[in-house]
């Protein structure tokens, strides 16, 4: 039972000691009937930082400097990433085009050539079938008939140096060049006859069937041409133009993050890097109070809360400006009640059970600042 008790009393004087209502009967310093409550003037702190991180480069605010929204506090070395922008912007450029290469198709000189690719290989093909010509029979056929009348000289003087070599008439020398004359002329009409029957049984099969399949890639490299690019090709290029503009996009909002900036007007509380430092990504850089956030938090015991309702007015003194009120209006009521321990209890019992209020002030002039005590007048 005690350890129970303990768990609830423990966070409750915690709350109770930060402030809670000091008089809850007691006289005010507004009207009689007003109730004073004491509090803790607190502001809302913002902490500061960079998703990306990295090596401070320069610090260009101090604490306790009031800075307006936007201004930057610390930069960071960004020269990477500048690097990878530049990178970045090419792919952009080299993806973008690519696009507009594919959706405007082939250029006319493109088509001309297919279309003359097409020619040559059907030329090509229909010679191969229709080779060879018959005038080409005729020329070879003429060619055989000299290379035999060749022949045959050649034939009639080599036995006349034959005979003149064997009467001594001649020299060896002599002799051989006739033999090597005869030989050479014999070779010829061979290589005439065997050209004449190349030419009589005409193209081989291979040789036509490997004309018509360059014939055939020819029209479907002509077809691919004039159709242009694939609606999958076209698509392919599209996303990778989106993705290069999504990484391009990516690195600027790094970059944007190389310099941290205060969100709103506030004084910087704690700044404590300096150039050459390492941050990790998401590190606290700063702490910054903002200005016209203050507040202060009291704490309505139960049996006063339906006198209080956000928005009303409020009254503030602290101990610092004595002979002066500063004006306040209630932003919001707990909707959860906390129990005070028994040590501060109010007189009645039922005053046990208390609801946060924060108060929210006007310090347009930057009087108040947080830590200061304060006490609380409701208006009614």
């Amino acid at each position: 039972m005690s350890n129970n008790w303990s768990k609830v009393l423990f966070p409750a004087l915690v709350l109770g000691l930060v402030g809670i209502a000091v008089n809850c009967s007691g006289k005010g310093f507004g009207k009689k009937e007003d109730t004073v409550f004491s509090g803790t003037i607190e502001t809302r702190e913002i902490r500061v930082g960079s998703k990306v991180g990295g090596r401070i480069e320069a610090v260009l605010v101090e604490e306790g400097q009031e800075v307006t929204a936007g201004q930057p506090l610390v930069k960071f070395d960004i020269a990477e990433l500048q690097a990878q922008k530049a990178q970045a912007e090419a792919r952009v450029e080299q993806q973008q085009a690519r696009l507009e290469r594919l959706l405007r198709g082939a250029r006319p000189e493109e088509k001309a050539q297919a279309s003359a690719a097409t020619a040559t290989a059907q030329a090509t093909l229909e010679s191969i079938k229709t080779w060879p010509r018959p005038e080409e029979v005729e020329q070879a056929r003429a060619s055989v008939a000299a290379a035999e009348a060749d022949l045959n000289n050649a034939t009639l003087a080599f036995q006349r140096t034959e005979r003149l070599r064997a009467s001594g008439d001649i020299s060896q020398q002599e002799f051989d060049s006739a033999k090597f004359r005869l030989e050479n002329v014999r070779a010829r009409r061979d290589a005439e006859k065997k050209r004449l029957d190349l030419l009589l049984n005409g193209s081989r099969k291979e040789d036509i069937r490997a004309a018509e399949e360059r014939f055939r890639q020819a029209q479907q490299a002509e077809k691919l041409v004039l159709a242009g690019p694939r609606a999958e090709e076209i698509a392919d290029a599209r996303a990778q133009l989106a993705e290069a503009q999504a990484r391009l996009e990516q690195i600027n909002v790094q970059l944007a993050e190389g310099e941290v900036k205060a969100s709103t007007a506030a004084t910087v509380e704690v700044l404590s890097v300096r150039p050459g430092d390492l941050l990790t990504p998401n590190q606290t850089v700063a702490r910054l109070l903002e200005k016209d956030q203050i507040y202060v938090r009291v704490f309505i015991p139960e049996p006063q809360l339906g006198l209080v309702k956000v928005g009303q007015k409020a009254k503030i003194k602290v101990d610092t400006f004595n002979d002066r009120l500063f004006d306040g209006v209630i932003d919001q009521i707990n909707s959860q009640g906390e129990f005070t321990p028994r040590n501060v209890q109010s007189r009645d019992e039922r005053n046990h059970q208390v609801f946060g209020v924060k108060v929210r002030i006007d310090n347009r002039e930057g009087k108040l600042k947080p830590g200061m005590a304060a006490d609380v007048t409701l208006e009614k």
